[in-house]
């Protein structure tokens, strides 16, 4: 039988997406809008480092998060969460279900929500985390309580999600919030809304208020991510030097897909159904 020790060194979990920033490498994640954990599964045999599941648009429960964080952890994936205006507890109860990060969306709009959502990600008495050790997050008290509590504050990656022209214009005070670990910038969805420039994220003016998140953040020391809906926008900001990118929605990449293969097999049906000459 082992001992509690030899327990303790096998409870951890899959972190890639980390050990790619530890390695300055580009992580490359998308987001996870369905409830089936079978697409954690694709996602981390496709290659990528980290899935988001999506509780601000995708109709899903923290029982849905639980389920695809452990198929990531599983598979060898890093699991992040997004949310939309959520409360401190909600954050807490995110973390326990053993993600490694939460995008919060909307980051910065309200300076003091935004502060006391940091606060949520770790214990007492650096943080104001709810401590309940019968959850997956710390391995249900199986291993040492305080080694895993260490742990779980060291893991668990607060990423704001900036997507308002009006916190641009403040980013010095947004970015200086303790607890904030890495900046996603908004593009197409509601950074450009914010500048009634509705889904035009390849505009001057969205562009360039994306591109100074990214190097305001990174400058900060902070890690800086954006997200991608075209294959092609990439690489441009690969060049910028992001530490993480989201491509699209795995809801998207499905209908992309079947639309393609659609399209072929739609060309073929016309030829079979050719009438005689």
């Amino acid at each position: 039988m082992r001992s509690v020790d030899d327990m303790t060194t096998h409870h951890s979990f899959s972190d890639p997406c980390r050990d790619r920033f530890a390695r300055n490498e580009l992580a490359l994640g998308s987001f996870v809008f369905t409830h089936d954990p079978a697409m954690s599964e694709i996602l981390a045999g496709a290659g990528f480092d980290y899935g988001v599941v999506d509780l601000e648009h995708a109709a899903l429960s923290v029982a849905d998060i639980l389920a695809h964080a452990r198929a990531a952890d599983a598979a060898g994936m890093s699991c992040w969460a997004r949310v939309g205006h959520a409360e401190p507890p909600e954050i807490g109860r995110i973390l326990d279900t053993g993600v490694q990060g939460i995008i919060l969306s909307h980051f910065g709009r309200d300076i003091e929500h935004s502060r006391s959502m940091l606060q949520a990600f770790s214990y007492p008495p650096e943080g104001s985390r709810g401590t309940c050790s019968g959850v997956r997050g710390l391995f249900y008290q199986v291993p040492d309580l305080p080694s895993q509590i260490t742990a779980a504050n060291a893991r668990a990656l607060a990423i704001g999600l900036i997507e308002d022209a009006q916190v641009v214009e403040r980013l010095d005070e947004v970015l200086a919030l303790p607890g904030l670990g890495a900046v996603m910038a908004g593009g197409a969805g509601d950074l450009a809304a914010s500048m009634k420039l509705y889904g035009q994220g390849g505009h001057p003016r969205v562009r360039k208020a994306a591109l100074s998140i990214v190097e305001s953040a990174k400058a900060k020391g902070l890690k800086a991510g954006v997200y991608v809906s075209e294959l092609e926008d990439a690489p441009f900001w690969a060049d910028v030097g992001v530490d993480f990118c989201a491509y699209s929605i795995d809801y998207k990449v499905v209908a992309r897909a079947y639309q393609a293969a659609f399209g072929a097999l739609s060309k073929l049906r016309a030829t079979l159904n050719k009438p005689p000459n």
